[in-house]
């Protein structure tokens, strides 16, 4: 594996070509504009591929350890690369070939060898190509309020990390959230002061997170937080600190003046463990959500731990 150290402002583009020359080659013109790895065979090609998920992939046709085809189907068949723009290089003419490669899903193929300028203009297009489409993937998948990601994004993320949980054998836990009396806020002092209320705790949220947590805006009023590797009781300490910091929090009306109430949430803990695994995405959300009902139930402003409550001392001011 060779590679040129990665920036956070430039694209980064992965070449998997056997033939040295070819790939020293590629590197000396591309690493003045872009991040660039390099691999020599498939398997590497892959590995890389779904370790760093570069912008781009420039991918040798006809691979001595691999098709390139079949490279393609590989990467297209992970959930981490699927969306990876791929660009063939071949010295290949056939007509044939050609369609077949862009019928798989290659973006473009640049005949070997080509010249510099020919080059950089198809890399230039297939990475203005691909930053459209990411930014249209990111706005599909955010909630426009808050700019958590959105159910949509949550359903890919949770099946995606529940998975991993499983192969790897770590814990997995879900926080869901409720902001109290939302609809109370909104019919008594308008959505603008409830869509201040869900910013608060939506901002709240994001500043307890670790860079491996994921939270999203579920409905209206309901959040749901994913902790690798935290069991359910350790969730409960985030929980519970999120529930405790918000209390301090306040919103203000449209004429600037604090709003006369004080927020609170109540919060359905339930993890997925190798002791105690859940059967699927869907038994653990609904594992989360009893133990959500079950905190409204007992009053509200609480934490509640599937199988266990966690009994607070609910807010004086209520809504």
């Amino acid at each position: 594996m060779e590679r040129h150290g990665r920036s956070s402002e430039r694209a980064l583009l992965l070449i998997i070509e056997d033939d040295i020359g070819v790939r020293e080659g590629l590197m000396d013109l591309l690493a003045p504009r872009f991040d660039v790895l390099a691999a020599s065979d498939a398997d590497a090609g892959v590995e890389l591929a779904r370790e760093h998920r570069p912008d781009l992939v420039l991918l040798d046709r006809f691979l001595p350890s691999g098709d390139g085809l079949a490279v393609l189907e590989t990467l297209q068949g992970d959930v981490r690369t699927e969306t990876v723009p791929v660009i063939f290089l071949t010295g290949d003419a056939d007509e044939a070939t050609l369609e077949r490669c862009l019928e798989m899903g290659a973006v473009d193929f640049i005949h070997k060898p080509a010249s510099s300028r020919e080059l950089l203009a198809r890399i230039d297009r297939a990475v203005r190509q691909s930053e459209q489409q990411r930014k249209l993937q990111v706005l599909a998948q955010t909630d426009a309020l808050t700019g958590l990601a959105n159910f949509r994004a949550l359903s890919v993320r949770l099946e995606d990390e529940f998975k991993r949980a499983q192969r790897y054998g770590y814990a997995l836990s879900v926080v869901v959230i409720d902001l109290d009396h939302l609809k109370a806020i909104n019919d008594g002092m308008g959505h603008d002061v409830g869509n201040r209320a869900i910013l608060a705790l939506a901002t709240l949220m994001q500043g307890n997170l670790r860079e491996s947590d994921f939270a999203a805006r579920f409905g209206g009023d309901e959040f749901v937080v994913l902790l690798p590797h935290q069991t359910s009781m350790e969730a409960a300490v985030f929980a519970e600190r999120l529930r405790s910091e918000l209390r301090g929090v306040n919103v203000q009306r449209g004429d600037g003046r604090p709003a006369p109430f004080g927020l609170s949430i109540s919060v359905g803990v339930a993890d997925h463990t190798a002791d105690s695994p859940r059967e699927s995405t869907e038994a653990l959300l609904k594992a989360a959500d009893a133990a959500l009902y079950e905190a409204k139930r007992e009053g509200r402003d609480r934490v509640v731990v599937y199988g266990q409550s966690l009994h607070n001392t609910p807010a004086a001011q209520r809504h």
